[in-house]
């Protein structure tokens, strides 16, 4: 018999922009592991409970839509007080001082990380990358890495789990002892038990 006073293990799930979930695989199933996080862009095909929106002019525009009365909608401070702090907004706090690709991505890296024993990473390319040819990609493309790198090694108390990964890890994700890899249907498969 189950100790009573065990803890149920919290589990998040963060989907970045572009990803395309499997039309095989119920969203019911990885919804009952754990709660999904992303930008706004993910919120129709991923059905995102937990939505980010980084930038002032669209989380205006999702507001004045309502669009925070069918999720968790998350914005940063600023923006909050700038559009009149809208009722049942969340708001995070912090500014980006790198230029990165994906501001949703690691700001949902730092909101789950605080609350989450795992947390599974869809859409995530952790590879060696090929360099850009433009100089500015280029930059924000070793922000955002960088800033994904920090986030895991960060926090050793969390495991962070890339879901469908096939290729081996970039040389600067190698020594995270708290990130791994598995399939989606591995881990819906002992999650769902």
């Amino acid at each position: 018999m189950a100790n009573s006073k065990e803890r149920r293990m919290n589990i998040n799930w963060i989907v970045t922009n572009g990803y395309v979930l499997d039309p095989t695989i119920n969203i019911d199933s990885i919804k009952n592991c754990g709660s999904i996080w992303g930008g706004w862009q993910t919120w129709r095909s991923c059905g995102t409970d937990n939505v980010i929106c980084h930038d002032m002019t669209k989380a205006s525009e999702l507001v004045k839509r309502a669009f925070h009365a069918t999720c968790n909608f998350y914005i940063p401070n600023n923006v909050y007080r700038d559009i009149g702090r809208p009722a049942g907004v969340k708001i995070y706090e912090g500014d980006f001082v790198h230029d990165v690709e994906d501001h949703a991505q690691i700001v949902a890296m730092h909101l789950t990380s605080s609350i989450s024993d795992i947390v599974l990473l869809l859409g995530f390319d952790l590879s060696e990358p090929e360099k850009p040819s433009d100089k500015l990609a280029s930059h924000r493309q070793h922000n955002q890495r960088s800033l994904i790198r920090q986030a895991i090694k960060d926090t050793p108390q969390v495991q962070w789990v890339v879901i469908d990964h096939t290729k081996e890890f970039g040389k600067d994700f190698l020594d995270l002892d708290n990130l791994t890899k598995d399939s989606m249907e591995n881990v819906i498969g002992m999650l769902a038990n």
